[in-house]
């Protein structure tokens, strides 16, 4: 298929050329200038019926049916070339937009990332690699394309406003991410966000120091400092290198085999009210739990084999990723005759 914006420009090239033909001919033919030549052409193209510029002989006069011939059929398919693209145009952006409209109607429990500038593009690529459902918020038009190319799910709006938040489903939404370039964007999409769902987990960065507590009233749950994690990573490398490298592979997910992950003890599991040291989670799954976050936020990194798991722990395990996806599995499921990994 020819691309029609190539079929465009070969049109108006076509059409200078057949200009520069006709200004050439009358400057050669009837030994005019080349304004009254260039200004006839485009007369007799045009087919606007205007006088002749100075009184021609015979041979200007078949020079002109010749022109005509040639040159209003050309500017006939320029102008059909170019209306075409424009209303295609149109047209492919109106059934776009009405296709990401109904993609993003049918998803609910889905995450919505305000921002695609660094840290946006980052967090959506995690994002797309975990297999999370999400969408993206971006002012910029050619950056909502750039977003559309990569195969995710963007709007062009501005995060601030309540319609274009609303438009990307919050209402039904898991979370928010809200990461754009000032302090006071993201409070007010804090601000925004929670007065429409309540139970919308959100997170914002910030740039400036101090703030948390003004974004934590504003209604977000966590609050991350680019500035302050980088900060701490630096100091890490330096002081605990060989810890430092650890925790940086743990969380890749293309590290050497293993990752740092968190499972939660469901209602009814058979894990609940299970002592570590009967779960056999290590000796039979290979899993090292290396914390448990209670459901109050209080996090025990002693636990002693006799430490008691119970319903809506948060296991803070190390594991191979098919082995933490064992015990996810087994951590939701309710207690059954015999053991739940045996």
């Amino acid at each position: 298929m020819v691309n029609p914006i190539k079929k465009l420009q070969y049109s108006l090239l076509i059409l200078a050329a057949i200009m520069a033909f006709g200004t050439l001919g009358y400057m050669i033919i009837e030994g005019w200038g080349v304004a009254d030549s260039l200004y006839m052409t485009m007369i007799t193209l045009s087919t606007i019926g205007f006088m002749e510029v100075h009184q021609m002989d015979t041979a200007g006069r078949i020079f002109t049916v010749v022109l005509i011939l040639v040159g209003v059929g050309t500017v006939a398919y320029v102008f059909k070339t170019a209306i075409g693209i424009i209303l295609e145009g149109e047209i492919r952006e109106v059934l776009g937009r009405k296709k990401v409209n109904e993609k993003i109607r049918r998803m609910k429990e889905h995450y919505i990332i305000c921002g695609y500038g660094r840290m946006g593009k980052q967090i959506c690529s995690e994002f797309a690699s975990a297999g999370f459902p999400f969408v993206v918020i971006e002012k910029y038009p050619e950056v909502v394309t750039e977003i559309q190319e990569k195969g995710y799910i963007a709007i062009q709006g501005d995060a601030t406003q309540d319609d274009v938040i609303i438009a990307a489903g919050i209402e039904r939404a898991k979370g928010l991410i809200t990461v754009l370039t000032s302090d006071a964007e993201n409070l007010y999409v804090v601000l925004s966000a929670r007065g429409i769902n309540s139970r919308l987990k959100i997170v914002t960065r910030t740039g400036e120091e101090g703030s948390e507590k003004k974004f934590k009233r504003a209604g977000a749950d966590m609050v991350v400092s680019p500035y302050l994690i980088g900060a701490s990573k630096i100091a890490e490398s330096i002081f605990r290198p060989h810890i430092s490298s650890f925790l940086e592979t743990a969380v890749r997910r293309d590290g050497m085999g293993f990752r740092l992950d968190a499972v939660r003890i469901a209602e009814q599991s058979a894990y609940d009210g299970i002592r570590i040291m009967d779960s056999r989670i290590r000796e039979e799954l290979g899993v090292l739990i290396v914390a448990v976050k209670k459901e109050d936020g209080t996090m025990n990194t002693s636990l002693p084999p006799k430490t008691v798991l119970e319903r809506g722990d948060l296991l803070i395990c190390v594991g191979k990723p098919e082995q933490l996806e064992e015990l996810a599995r087994l951590a939701g499921m309710q207690e059954e005759a015999g053991h739940p990994a045996s």
